[in-house]
């Protein structure tokens, strides 16, 4: 994880990453036109982001040969973690991102810091990274009502969401864990426990 490259983005630049996300709740690979159109932004004007975007790691391209083939962007990991930052940022819960503290098979832990000086941590979810590829069949976060989803992105996203419900939860009926402060997508923002 590389936040320098927030201090280079512009809001062009996160309209276009949202709208590749938005883009890949129907589409495995979301077409240059339909990221125009969700961005709002004219063809050239998105097509010049977007290759800013691939230099940084934040969008992967891939061309499918199947059905004639097929040519779209897709957020990476990166990409994922930078729009979940500037959100935290943004909302005020985050105001810099400290060193990497742990690595599961599931998440990556980073020590932050918020507006106030305080410490917490970050939790980021990574579903599917390792040798956990079978998820969708050992965890609800692939119900029914989920069908659609087709990224490892999405799923953590959902893995994210259940963390911070549950610890609310938890937190509220005096059970000691981790206060909850925020979430976004696969992120999730608790208070820091010495231990």
């Amino acid at each position: 994880l590389d936040p320098t490259v927030l201090r280079t983005m512009n809001a062009q630049d996160f309209r276009v990453l949202e709208a590749v996300e938005k883009g890949m709740k129907d589409h495995e690979l979301v077409p240059t036109a339909l990221i125009s159109a969700n961005a709002n932004l004219r063809h050239g004007g998105a097509h010049k982001i977007i290759s800013t975007l691939l230099r940084d790691k934040l969008l992967s391209h891939e061309r499918k040969q199947r059905a004639g083939g097929y040519d779209g962007y897709r957020v990476t990991n990166a990409g994922y973690d930078i729009m979940a930052l500037h959100n935290l940022k943004a909302r005020g819960f985050v105001a810099a991102l400290g060193h990497h503290l742990r690595t599961g098979k599931e998440s990556d832990v980073y020590l932050a810091v918020n507006p106030k000086g305080e410490q917490l941590v970050l939790k980021f979810h990574r579903l599917g990274r390792t040798s956990f590829r079978n998820v969708r069949n050992k965890r609800d976060y692939f119900d029914k009502g989920h069908q659609q989803a087709r990224s490892w992105l999405f799923l953590s996203k959902l893995s994210a969401l259940k963390e911070f419900a549950f610890m609310k939860a938890l937190h509220g009926v005096a059970y000691p864990t981790p206060t909850p402060i925020a979430h976004n997508r696969h992120v999730v923002a608790m208070g820091l426990v010495r231990g």
